[in-house]
């Protein structure tokens, strides 16, 4: 598995982005005013003027810490795989059986998706940009890396399955091909999901444990 960096503490939400209040990082705020400006501006259009203008800074702020818009989209995609750790490695060492952690991570994942939707949006929007764009020998390595970071974070589904395929907790014949579908579906959230001003922290909560809890219901035993 890649290892990863340490998580960065995240900056103050912006008004599209849920996430606990930290000591604002300069560097952070710039990736989360990116990943707001790519999700609503989509990435091939998104520059660095308007990057800036989401942050309210000038452009030389942002050139102070990145050197290109590839080079904040990198960092947007691996805070984002970061939340998602973050999230859902806890779960794996609880005393539970494989069947309710598989829940717990699910429901976990599916938070994060709505917590961080600028963040998720953007990896959905921009791995296929990039794969099929001009970039440079180091841009795709890097890229190669952060898709090594996200298969590494379905692993950690991919382990409680086995686990649960194991203990007759879970009805699983095809470990990798369960763990892809279960990841694939709560992602979608990303497509669907809207933040509405109305909306507060427990109905977020229980879409995703109604998400998850219909995506799991799929693999239980009986």
């Amino acid at each position: 598995m890649l290892q990863r960096d340490v998580i960065q503490p995240a900056a103050k939400p912006e008004r599209d982005v849920i996430r606990p209040e930290a000591k604002p990082d300069s560097r952070q705020e710039i990736v989360t005013a990116a990943a707001t400006c790519f999700m609503r501006r989509g990435l091939e259009k998104a520059t660095m003027d308007d990057i800036a203008d989401e942050l309210g800074a000038t452009k030389g702020r942002v050139y102070h810490h990145f050197r290109s818009k590839n080079a904040i989209y990198f960092a947007v995609y691996r805070q984002a795989m970061q939340y998602c750790f973050a999230a859902a490695e806890p779960i794996l060492d609880k005393p539970l059986p494989a069947a309710e952690r598989l829940l717990q991570m699910a429901t976990a994942h599916a938070q994060v998706m709505m917590d961080t939707l600028p963040y998720q949006r953007s990896i959905r929007l921009g791995v296929e940009v990039y794969l099929r764009g001009s970039t440079t020998e180091a841009e795709r390595e890097i890229l190669s890396q952060l898709i090594e970071m996200r298969n590494g974070y379905e692993g950690l589904f991919r382990q409680v399955l086995e686990e649960g395929r194991a203990d007759g907790s879970l009805r699983v014949d095809d470990v990798p091909l369960a763990g892809r579908a279960i990841i694939g579906a709560l992602n979608g959230l990303v497509d669907w999901y809207r933040v509405r001003p109305d909306q507060g922290p427990e109905a977020r909560a229980e879409i995703a444990r109604t998400l998850a809890r219909t995506i799991v219901e799929g693999v239980k035993r009986a």
